[in-house]
């Protein structure tokens, strides 16, 4: 018994081990899409005319001030470039949990299968 749970643990673990792989190889070859973790929210601006007002005035100088620095950030980085980093790091962090949980199943089936292979005097 402990010979066939041996083998199916090792077989697990490996199997783990190239699934993670083989879908980080896809995913960094852009033959399939990151899975998305971190997004980026879309605004709208609702533009409402009423009184301006000196807390109004300095409120929109705020908002004019925000939307020059996300034009010149926008021309250093591409438009999305974030939040795909830390989708590709996420995922990173992922497949390194999952390969060291496969390692650790194949490991316990290679220990079973040893176990089983004493020889009794």
């Amino acid at each position: 018994m402990k010979k066939v749970f041996g083998w199916f643990l090792l077989i697990i673990g490996v199997l783990i081990i190239f699934w993670g792989i083989y879908s980080s190889f896809e995913i960094f070859t852009a033959k399939r899409s990151v899975p998305e973790i971190f997004k980026v929210p879309t605004s709208q601006e609702v533009s409402i005319e009423k009184e301006k007002t000196v807390k109004d005035l300095q409120a929109e100088m705020q908002q004019q001030m925000q939307q020059v620095i996300r034009e010149e950030l926008g021309k250093m980085m591409p438009p999305g470039f974030l939040p795909k980093l830390f989708n590709l790091i996420s995922w990173s962090i992922f497949i390194w949990i999952l390969v060291f949980a496969g390692g650790k199943l194949a490991w316990l089936g290679v220990q079973l299968l040893k176990s089983t292979k004493i020889v009794k005097k």
